[in-house]
């Protein structure tokens, strides 16, 4: 009972902290100096989640799936990822889910934003799988694939409370689809690098798009949505045939 008592409060710390940095990100909080301040409040996490470890008598980050030798495995996880979703988003401007226009696409910028919002975005993107994925593995990994799937998709959805009320459906409808995809990414590899490495992959397609572009999705919600769930089943599937 004591441990387990232990890792619920190591959770509920992380979550916290995480939270306000969630919070500084989206103008509810105004700690001064932003982005850099929200850049470092993710740090903040990050050493938080090794400090609990080390209080709970683990190896710090090692203990979440963050060993020091397993960042080999980040760009694998990362190009994986860039390539699936690049396609899908290709196939979605196709289908007419996106159009684009005012195209200002130069290789040395593109080449200078992939590299900066991988990162800009990695402490916030590895705080938060460090606590809805890495964290939960380390107690969970005797239980069934399915149950830890659907039990770390459900902290991922609810570590952005903060989205879920401020935003509408149409900018987190994805999010239970994407937790069971990073999920059974970690299960199956044992690297939180790797999960890393997936999960950015969104955030650098979403950020060079808008970089490179003007992008506007189509009006016919119920149709983005759709879509936006297959790409995520597909993104999945192609994750369970590469790492089985």
């Amino acid at each position: 009972m004591a441990i387990n008592l232990g890792a619920l409060a190591g959770f509920l710390t992380l979550f916290l902290l995480y939270q306000i940095a969630e919070a500084n990100g989206l103008d509810i909080l105004h700690i001064p100096r932003k982005p850099l301040s929200t850049f470092l409040l993710f740090i903040g996490v990050i050493v938080a989640a090794a400090v609990v470890a080390y209080g709970q008598g683990a190896g710090g980050l090692a203990a979440y799936g963050l060993g020091a030798g397993g960042w080999r495995y980040y760009p694998l996880g990362v190009l994986l990822g860039v390539a699936v979703q690049g396609v899908m988003e290709g196939l979605g401007l196709a289908l007419g889910i996106r159009k684009v226009s005012d195209w200002r696409w130069r290789l040395p910028r593109l080449a200078g934003g992939f590299l900066f919002i991988l990162f800009a975005n990695f402490p916030a993107a590895a705080a938060e799988d460090l606590i809805t994925r890495g964290y939960p593995f380390r107690y969970l990994q005797q239980a069934p694939l399915v149950a830890f799937m659907v039990f770390s998709s459900f902290l991922y959805v609810t570590n952005h409370i903060l989205r879920l009320a401020t935003k509408p459906i149409t900018d987190w409808y994805h999010l239970p689809f994407t937790g069971l995809t990073l999920a059974y990414a970690l299960a199956q590899t044992h690297s939180l690098w790797f999960v890393i490495g997936l999960h950015q992959s969104g955030n650098v397609i979403y950020y060079l798009m808008r970089q490179m572009m003007k992008v506007e999705n189509t009006a016919n919600v119920r149709r983005r949505i759709a879509y936006g769930i297959a790409s995520e089943l597909v993104f999945l599937a192609v994750v369970m045939i590469v790492v089985h």
